[in-house]
């Protein structure tokens, strides 16, 4: 049943990811200098830190060598995975970008297996064919040659394999730990804070002006809405809850987050789904359900 449980969580939580698409949006607009979203990064997760930091003070003084170690390489991973794919998104579109950092779940059981020597399951294969050949169907790629871009995401999503098979690791030793999770969890925050800061420097650096914020109401709701929403809540979940399912499980889980963007999308502002994209939705989901009617005719 907790496995269930967790698995229900993990799918709120992408349910949020898939939200940030309509609610962002263009909101890089109202940081200046021009539309750089490493400012963004820094302001969300400096809030998320923050908060986190009020939500969970005895954290603070759990942290000791070992989990600012693991704290810190999360957040290094963490950090690297936004700034790899947004700096792809400068080259390559965003539906090539959306099917890219899908394909991080066939990443998973790979990675494992190098680190852990963990034996990779027929029933994963299967999740991982479905995935790609839904997320394909689904975001409708530009596979026209290979971009900058697209070499780029594709190493933020190996990237968030990694970082998806340590958190699994780590969170399972911290297990009878709950204060040392939320550690992790803060730690992730800062870290990934300081990276955003240091790229909207660079970014500003040879422009020779001050880094200002324009503060707007949709600044101030995406900003909101990316540090709780977004960060605070699924990293929280992801730490707590996630080694309660197979990290490729979790992987398959978080490959919906376009679907759920698209369903958001339609809900608010009336985007339409092509025939293409049904199809491509229906295979997404069973990549979820189909590994799970095996599992139980295998167990019957």
């Amino acid at each position: 049943m907790k496995r269930h449980t967790a698995e229900i969580l993990l799918v709120a939580v992408t349910a949020l990811w898939g939200g940030t698409f309509v609610l962002v949006g263009d909101v890089v607009d109202g940081v200046h200098p021009s539309t750089d979203p490493s400012t963004f990064v820094a302001l969300r997760f400096l809030v998320a830190a923050v908060l986190s930091m009020l939500l969970w003070p005895t954290a603070l003084g759990v942290i000791d060598a070992s989990v600012a170690k693991k704290g810190s390489i999360l957040g290094v991973l963490y950090g690297a995975g936004f700034i790899l794919q947004t700096f792809g998104l400068a080259s390559t579109s965003p539906s090539t970008s959306a099917f890219i950092t899908g394909t991080m779940v066939g990443f998973v059981p790979v990675i494992q297996f190098a680190l852990f020597r963990t034996r990779i399951q027929l029933s994963h294969l299967v999740s991982i064919v479905l995935i790609v050949t839904g997320l394909y169907l689904f975001t409708k790629p530009d596979m026209h040659g290979v971009k900058t871009g697209d070499v780029l995401t594709l190493i933020s999503a190996f990237v968030w394999a990694l970082y998806m098979v340590l958190i699994d690791r780590w969170s399972t030793q911290l297990r009878d730990y709950p204060t040392k999770q939320n550690s992790l969890v803060i730690l992730q925050f800062v870290v990934t804070c300081i990276m955003g800061v240091i790229g909207a420097a660079i970014h500003a650096a040879p422009q020779t002006v001050d880094l200002v914020v324009r503060w707007d109401k949709p600044l101030i709701i995406a900003v909101v809405y990316c540090s709780i929403f977004a960060s605070i809540i699924p990293t929280f979940v992801q730490t707590r809850y996630q080694q309660y399912t197979h990290p490729v499980r979790a992987g398959v889980i978080y490959a919906l987050e376009p679907l759920f963007a698209s369903i958001i999308a339609w809900v608010l502002i009336q985007e339409h789904f092509e025939p293409r994209q049904l199809v491509g939705g229906g295979v997404l989901i069973a990549a979820v359900i189909v590994p799970e009617i095996w599992q139980s005719w295998r167990k019957k």
